[in-house]
């Protein structure tokens, strides 16, 4: 996978930076543990990335290999970041570390100088867990908790792919004792929920958008009819849902529609909908016109019919001067198809019936703007309450303080093992200063 601005900087790289885990085997986490890791709902975890981009990338599904998705599914060989997860799991008992399920942390302790616990809720009784060198907050997101999604996110009308405990545990702990919470700017993932997929909680799926509007014969449009932005690079498009228009204090592109014809549907998967499935009953509208589908999903069909008219001229030149679809490398790789040509990222939108789907709530991925501030051994900061003790709780999911041009997808999982790695050293007294002063002697020597 290239960086996402290769072909832009010189300090961008064209393929590895990206890092998965090997395949996990399930069974190896033994009969009580298998069962009580999650499997997600949102990536295929019977292949690796590196199956996947094997086999032509996201958009050709048609061509994966089924037959080992299939196997390592019943088999229970886990990849990505199920597969993570479960070897993080699995370290942890292969070192007789208790883990608990079902327990609730209500509150820290504190004894005015430090933590010294945590007061928690175990089948429905109260217990506490003392601490003799810290607390390390391991927890992701706050967006299951709609007044902290409110107040500290800025997504709009967000809905979560996560599950329903990732409910800003790390806020509700810290804040008590004076912890400092910092904030970068978010983006918005805008997507849709396909009827009747459910989590293992009963909760609707959640889908983002990313991977699909990159793809030949796929637009996005505001209410006008308009394109608004790169489908193909989500770094650059997301930021324009956001955008508000100062003279009438709306969002001028949210909500907004997805827009396919019928070679889409019959190339491409639809995320969860195969080519040759049935379109689901009631998911968007589907029209034999463009005048008509416009009609339908209440866009501007003036604007809709003059945008696709120009989309398909130069999208059979295979340019794109209005949004520079299609120029990225990255775009080519993660949201188009490898074999379209002139360009992987562009087709035109011919052939009826035609589809529309409505993104009117944004996907919100357990990865926060907001969070915790800390220092470099991902201690949290303490702010000016009273009772702020000396040592505040260690913390993984901290306020990330770096945003815009990343590096890679995946640099929330590298910073929390990084952290995690850091708050661990400091617990055992070798605090990341200290492994700068030997890193420094080195230099000298």
């Amino acid at each position: 996978m290239p960086d996402y601005y290769y072909g832009l900087t010189n300090d961008s790289v064209s393929e590895g930076r990206l890092i998965e885990v090997e395949p996990f085997p399930g069974p190896s986490l033994g009969e009580e543990w298998q069962p009580k890791t999650r499997l997600s709902p949102q990536v295929p975890y019977g292949l690796t990335t590196q199956d996947i981009a094997d086999a032509g990338g996201l958009a050709a599904m048609m061509k994966w290999d089924f037959e080992l998705l299939g196997r390592r599914i019943m088999e229970d060989e886990r990849c990505a970041g199920s597969g993570l997860a479960a070897y993080f799991v699995k370290a942890a008992l292969d070192r007789g570390i208790a883990l608990e399920t079902g327990v609730s942390a209500e509150g820290l302790i504190g004894d005015g100088t430090r933590i010294i616990g945590v007061r928690a809720v175990k089948d429905g009784e109260e217990i506490f867990i003392k601490a003799s060198k810290g607390v390390v907050i391991a927890v992701s997101s706050y967006e299951r908790n709609q007044k902290l999604e409110k107040t500290l996110g800025n997504q709009l009308d967000p809905e979560s792919m996560l599950f329903s405990a990732i409910d800003g545990s790390n806020i509700r702990l810290a804040g008590p004792f004076g912890a400092k919470i910092a904030r970068v700017p978010e983006i918005s993932m805008a997507g849709f929920a396909v009827p009747g997929e459910e989590t293992d909680e009963g909760l609707q799926v959640w889908r983002s958008a990313m991977p699909i509007i990159g793809l030949p014969h796929h637009i996005v449009v505001n209410s006008t009819g308009k394109r608004f932005g790169n489908e193909g690079f989500y770094r650059s498009f997301y930021y324009q849902t956001d955008v508000i228009d100062g003279v009438n204090q709306t969002h001028p592109n949210f909500p907004c529609w997805i827009v396919i014809d019928s070679q889409a549907r019959e190339k491409y998967a639809f995320v969860s909908i195969m080519p040759g499935q049935d379109w689901p009953k009631g998911f968007g509208v589907v029209a034999d016109t463009i005048e008509e589908l416009a009609a339908k999903a209440g866009i501007d069909s003036r604007g809709l019919v003059e945008t696709v008219a120009r989309f398909n001229e130069n999208a059979e030149k295979g340019v794109d001067p209005d949004f520079h679809r299609g120029e990225q490398p990255w775009g080519a790789w993660m949201t188009g198809d490898k074999t379209h040509k002139p360009n992987a990222n562009l087709g035109p939108i011919v052939k009826g019936p035609f589809y529309a789907v409505k993104m009117s709530r944004m996907g919100a991925t357990g990865i926060p703007a907001a969070g915790l501030k800390i220092d470099r051994n991902a201690m949290s900061l303490a702010g000016t309450s009273s009772r702020s003790p000396a040592s505040m709780p260690r913390a993984i999911r901290w306020a990330r303080m770096e945003s815009g041009a990343v590096m890679q997808s995946g640099v929330s999982n590298a910073r929390g093992m990084t952290y995690g790695w850091l708050a661990g050293r400091h617990a055992a007294g070798s605090p990341s200063d200290l492994l700068e002063g030997e890193a420094a002697r080195m230099h000298v020597q």
